[in-house]
């Protein structure tokens, strides 16, 4: 998914449906430089204060984005059952990673923030293809139009229809599959997306409720479902890990490639986008679904048909993000 603009390109839908820009936050995960060696760096690029707040994590205070948190992963310092945990984090720097959260953007604040990747290759940050045992990531964090919204409704079943080819033009990493961090979605959620159109997100939560039991998917819906019906969401959804609600899609399928001289954040930013294009295109989203009916019911067919299917049918429309 290399691309050489410059820019971002703007998404398909621009604006919520109170008429704001879309914002987007970030999240760059990576080893080699320490929270607060890469604190500096942010402040030292963009401005700003660093404020230790211990625990392995430090806070980017009055930057132009606002403020930034740099950490050690949260979910990973939090899981008890891990033996690094219990023996002590810094032992095991290097396989923990370093995680930067931006607040949310806008896209040319994005295209600002890009700059960071150049200056953490300098300080040798490492990406998920520098090791092994480098299960690292990067988090795309889109504002929803509305969720209710049609587009946001078809964004869901346009992301089942899409995970197979985006996982083959990622290549993903193999430490990252193994990971409890990219889960596929399973193929009955899929199926359930493809066979029926719905009408809100309470019926599509409902819906969601009889496969998902993790936050660990691609595409974590957990925090929208959470933002737009708590009640229902609490109702439907018994999960132990602390899901903060947010008015975004948690998109976490793309490695952490940040030590590659031509990668930035572009690449994950069109990963998205071309989700988002073709929820935007009813005839080719319908065409999907429809595929995928046929591959369903097919005993033996391989994935790899499938992702060829979607790259024939992306063609077909013209609605390709990365041209």
């Amino acid at each position: 998914m290399t691309n050489t603009k410059t820019t971002f390109p703007a998404l398909p839908m621009e604006t919520t449906i109170d008429g704001r820009e879309r914002l987007c936050g970030i999240e760059i995960e990576f080893a080699g430089p320490t929270e607060m060696e890469t604190g500096n760096l942010i402040a030292d690029t963009f401005g700003g204060t660093v404020k230790d707040g211990g625990d392995h994590s430090v806070t980017v205070c009055d930057t132009p984005f606002g403020d930034i948190e740099v950490e050690l992963d949260i979910s990973l310092r939090k899981r008890e059952d891990l033996p690094f945990v219990k023996e002590g984090l810094d032992a095991f720097r290097g396989l923990i990673p370093v995680e930067v959260v931006t607040p949310p953007l806008s896209r040319t604040q994005l295209e600002e923030f890009n700059t960071i990747c150049t200056s953490l290759r300098k300080i040798d940050a490492m990406g998920s293809r520098s090791g092994v045992f480098l299960g690292f990531g990067v988090h795309v964090n889109p504002e929803v139009v509305a969720p209710d919204h049609r587009f946001t409704l078809d964004t869901i079943t346009a992301y089942a229809m899409l995970e197979p080819w985006l996982r083959e033009k990622e290549q993903v990493d193999a430490t990252r599959r193994m990971m409890p961090f990219v889960g596929a979605w399973p193929k009955a959620l899929i199926s359930d997306l493809a066979n029926t159109r719905y009408d809100s997100l309470a019926d599509l939560m409902r819906m969601a409720a009889k496969h998902i039991h993790s936050r660990n998917q691609s595409l974590d819906l957990l925090p929208l479902f959470k933002h737009a019906e708590p009640d229902l969401f609490a109702d439907l959804f018994d999960i132990d890990d602390k899901t903060a609600a947010r008015p975004t899609f948690h998109f976490r399928l793309p490695d952490s490639r940040i030590d590659e001289a031509d990668w930035s954040l572009l690449q994950p930013w069109q990963l998205w986008r071309q989700v988002e294009l073709i929820a935007a295109n009813d005839d080719l989203l319908s065409a999907l679904c429809a595929a995928w009916k046929i591959h369903d019911a097919a005993w033996f067919e391989r994935a790899s048909v499938w992702v060829q299917t979607i790259d024939t049918l992306i063609e077909d429309h013209n609605a390709r993000a990365d041209v």
